[in-house]
């Protein structure tokens, strides 16, 4: 076991530097006398950990499958191994260690888990501009536009927060293309 107080020696001479020197502003090496300054952290003196031979778990206590010297939390809903704090995956109202996890990501049971979301906002609204360039299918795509943005208003949107201003433009347009499109045909017909 190496001692509780290490030895600091002066780079040029070798010589052992005393506690007294460190973590003082400036000094001298007493045996050539060049100038050096030592700054000692508090972390030097403490004896390292592995050293002390301190269990992380107490006696009785379970230990995390993952890593066996941490303190185990809960257990797998799904394979019952205990799992620490670190390796816990707590999913809905369940909690699985990370290898379930992927097991049933791979097998296909887990249809809950969205890594990825359609943008209907976005296809509502590309839908009733798409008729801006080319004015004949506009008949078609501007009921599409207006179903696709009702019947997807409150289907979830992106992972991450946004607003409703692209159904809300997807169906202004919209129903100005279907209310163009009667104008002119009453049109053609009075006429």
């Amino acid at each position: 076991m190496p001692s509780a107080v290490p030895t600091l020696v002066c780079p040029k001479c070798q010589t052992p530097v005393p506690e007294t020197f460190w973590n003082n502003i400036a000094g001298y090496c007493l045996s050539c006398m060049r100038p050096m300054r030592v700054t000692v952290f508090p972390a030097l003196l403490r004896t390292p950990v592995s050293e002390i031979g301190e269990p992380v778990l107490e006696e009785g206590e379970s230990a995390c499958f993952y890593h066996p010297r941490k303190r185990a939390v809960i257990p797998c809903d799904e394979c019952g191994r205990f799992l620490c704090a670190l390796c816990r995956v707590e999913f809905g109202a369940r909690n699985w260690c990370p290898g379930c996890l992927q097991t049933m990501q791979r097998e296909g049971r887990l249809p809950v888990l969205d890594n990825t979301r359609p943008l209907y906002d976005n296809l509502a609204l590309a839908v009733a501009i798409a008729p801006a360039l080319l004015v004949f299918p506009s008949p078609i795509t501007a009921p599409m536009a207006v179903y696709i943005a009702l019947r997807r208003w409150r289907t979830p949107g992106s992972l991450l927060p946004r607003t409703k201003i692209r159904f809300w433009l997807a169906l202004l347009l919209a129903l100005a293309q279907i209310v163009a499109w009667v104008w002119l045909l009453v049109y053609a017909v009075i006429r």
